[in-house]
């Protein structure tokens, strides 16, 4: 079953049974979803600052590298909502489990919108491929065309 996130000008689609919050802290709103297991999430965060994407996708990056200095990245591209995304896949080990990320960042003409998931391999579904159903029902619905 599948729930879709609708507002503040963004709409994707998520499992239904994952929990769902929404933060706002002035141009920035992070919509988060989260696995009942604990062991995967992800959240989409719109900026209306319109920042560079190379630079957020790149910011992800060093705070999961501060964290996780031995981590494994390989740059990631993507078309999300028909703008080029820009990107890393991740691989760390945290307390000998494998866990994995996705970073993506993209450009509108409103925002710069990430899109991180992270899910570990303890995880029984195929976490990688909801997360990367998410981000390809992710869409700007208050676009100006």
């Amino acid at each position: 079953m599948v729930a879709v996130y609708d507002e503040r000008g963004i709409r994707f689609e998520f499992p239904q049974d994952w929990e769902l919050e929404v933060t706002e802290d002035e141009s920035l709103i992070t919509v988060s979803v989260s696995a009942p297991s604990g062991l995967a999430f992800a959240f989409v965060t719109t900026d209306e600052d319109c920042p560079d994407p190379d630079n957020v996708a790149n910011e992800a990056l060093e705070a999961l590298r501060e964290e996780y200095p031995t981590l494994d990245a390989t740059e990631a591209f993507e078309t999300i909502d028909g703008h080029p995304a820009t990107g890393h896949d991740v691989e760390f080990i945290s307390l000998d489990i494998t866990n994995s990320c996705s970073i993506r960042s993209f450009r509108t003409p409103r925002r710069t919108v990430l899109v991180f998931g992270q899910w570990s391999d303890l995880e029984d579904e195929d976490i990688e491929g909801v997360l990367r159903g998410l981000r390809r029902s992710l869409e700007e619905t208050d676009s100006e065309e």
